[in-house]
């Protein structure tokens, strides 16, 4: 089940693995270095009693649980198995990202909704737990792992405490009891947000869970309402610009008033004010299929976490076009739907997960997804990750291989933010019976002299889009000494797996079949274009796919009006009967 000594399943020595977590996660994927006098101060007695426990809303990956009850564990491209009713605890773990992900028991609702037999295994593989970790252990007790590791368990409690007797069932509440002083003397300390909103939640359902945790919930709920006022904007999106993130901090508001209004308790007024507006946005976002904009560090939602947030809030349908604080665009032309990311990166220290995206767009018709990113998903390594992050994953031009926005190091969070692209300005316009959005950013300005430009032109039946890239050197600015010449870009769009590619008439046309309403449309550049590989990220399986890219050498002089500084685009929906058209 282990690795080779000095080894890891990914194929790197591990002391290469731990350089590369260390630089690709920062501070909250350090161990955590605690005195002796704080393990003594957590150490203790568990809850006297569990009362009223919170319910699971987060969706169920009944794939994942089966596979477990088989024995087999997986986490990105990482697998282990293990004998038959054996738990995995014990030999050192594949990766630190194994470890990471393992630890925080998310795979448990998985395990237990595999019935009877599956509640057995998950209560078996807590158990065993406890017996290897929980007093103490540097990785596994990092804070934002313990958050959601405790909250995992309070939300099986139903299932996972009351079975259990005698002295596994003390020591159980024991080891919740220490996660729980941990978190509630250390949680203040932790600088990454998304970390710090999951510490608030797990304190409020385990101070409302358990009959004296009332210092615990009161500490929680302040905390929680704090990092709701920084994290929440006004207009109801992530101050991360994730939308899956949305969704996520939307369910843990609902569990954590749920919970407090079967408790007979009155819930905070914010938890109630707030929900509203953040179910509004997540609505923007949500897409035909169910699923989410997989953007800055969030998947798609296949799995269905959209749905879940949206459930207690019946049937909302967000009838605006531009979220201006989430800052992103979005066009609705009959059955197409066209995202354009018009942000910069999240100010500090928001931005350990966002990508350098501005300008990218998604396009989908009606369920079916064409063009899109390559995604992110919490179950890819960090280097995946990492790569999801750049330009280059995005449908969008990147020039010389550089990011449109400079990766920088937060010291807050000890990880790389992108910062800009500065002078990001997105307008939309109604011309005829088209959509207008044109946007341009100064991302390569200081570095190359030229500004980024891009038109899209949506036709209100949802038939067409074309579309415009261009670069430009301002006016403004002095002609280029032009040291390095002329500059090479790409312009991408990334293929959903779905999309079924095949060859055009010519090497600037291809033709995409969506499958499930077996429709075909038809993409065509003025320039040369290749079909080349591609992967997706946005769900919880990656999975191979293609990319459109269009390749061209920028004149670092030139004011953007032709060729090869400006390049023609087209996405036509071929119905019955009609003809090729051009550009």
């Amino acid at each position: 089940m282990s690795a080779p000594p000095g080894s890891s399943a990914s194929g790197i020595s591990r002391e290469a693995d731990q350089a590369q977590w260390a630089e690709l996660t920062g501070k909250s994927g350090a161990p955590i270095n605690v005195s002796p006098v704080h393990r003594l101060r957590i150490s203790g007695p568990g809850p006297s009693a569990l009362t009223a426990l919170p319910n699971d809303n987060f969706p169920v990956n009944r794939a994942r649980g089966e596979a477990i009850l088989q024995g087999r564990w997986r986490f990105g491209h990482t697998q282990i198995e293990t004998p038959p009713g054996h738990s995995p605890w014990g030999p050192e773990f594949p990766s630190l990202h194994f470890a990471d992900r393992i630890h925080r028991f998310h795979w448990l609702r998985d395990v237990a909704a595999m019935g009877p037999e599956g509640e057995a295994h998950g209560r078996a593989l807590t158990a065993a737990w406890v017996d290897a970790y929980g007093k103490w252990e540097d990785f596994a007790w990092r804070l934002s792992i313990t958050a959601d590791r405790l909250v995992n368990w309070l939300c099986a409690g139903p299932w996972l405490f009351a079975r259990l007797e005698g002295e596994a069932r003390g020591q159980m509440l024991e080891t919740l009891g220490r996660q729980i002083r941990h978190l509630q003397f250390s949680g203040p300390e932790e600088t990454d947000p998304v970390s710090r909103f999951r510490i608030a939640v797990a304190l409020c359902l385990a101070g409302a869970a358990t009959e004296d945790g009332r210092k615990v919930l009161d500490a929680g709920l302040a905390m929680l309402e704090a990092e709701c006022a920084k994290q929440i904007l006004p207009d109801g999106g992530h101050v991360s610009r994730n939308p899956e993130r949305l969704a996520q901090a939307l369910l843990d508001i609902q569990a954590v008033e749920d919970l407090m209004l079967r408790l007979g308790m009155s819930a905070p007024s914010f938890l109630t004010k707030l929900q509203p507006r953040m179910a509004a946005m997540l609505s923007f976002f949500q897409t035909a299929d169910g699923g989410l904009l997989p953007a800055n560090g969030g998947g798609d939602a296949s799995d269905g976490l959209a749905k879940a947030a949206l459930r207690p809030h019946g049937a909302i349908n967000s009838k605006f076009s531009f979220a201006r604080l989430s800052a992103y665009q979005r066009v609705q032309a009959e059955e197409l739907t066209v995202y354009v990311d018009s942000g910069a990166g999240p100010e500090r220290p928001n931005g350990g997960r966002a990508h350098a995206g501005a300008l990218a767009l998604t396009i989908d018709d009606g369920p079916e997804r064409i063009i899109t990113s390559c995604g992110s998903h919490l179950d890819l390594e960090p280097m995946l990750r990492d790569a999801a992050r750049r330009t280059a994953a995005h449908s969008v031009l990147s020039l010389n291989g550089e990011d449109s926005a400079v990766f920088a190091l937060d010291p807050a969070l000890g990880v790389r933010a992108p910062e800009g692209p500065a002078q990001l300005a997105v307008r939309r316009m109604e011309e005829g019976d088209q959509y207008l959005l044109e946007g341009q950013h100064a991302g390569w300005r200081v570095r190359h002299g030229v500004i980024y430009r891009r038109r899209l032109y949506v036709a209100m039946n949802g038939a067409r889009i074309t579309g415009e890239d261009s670069l430009s050197r301002p006016m403004s600015d002095a002609p280029p000494a032009m040291p390095g010449g002329p500059i090479p870009y790409e312009i991408r769009f990334h293929l959903h797996p779905d999309v079924q590619v095949a060859d055009g008439p010519d090497n600037r046309t291809v033709f995409l079949g969506l499958a499930k309403r077996q429709r075909v449309w038809r993409f065509r550049s003025e320039a040369l274009l290749s079909v080349e590989d591609s992967r997706y990220w946005g769900s919880e399986a990656a999975r191979k796919t293609q990319q459109l890219v269009i390749r061209g050498i920028a004149d670092p002089g030139a004011d953007g009006s032709q060729a090869p500084n400006r390049v023609r685009w087209a996405l036509s929906r071929i119905e019955p009967g009609i003809q090729g058209e051009s550009v």
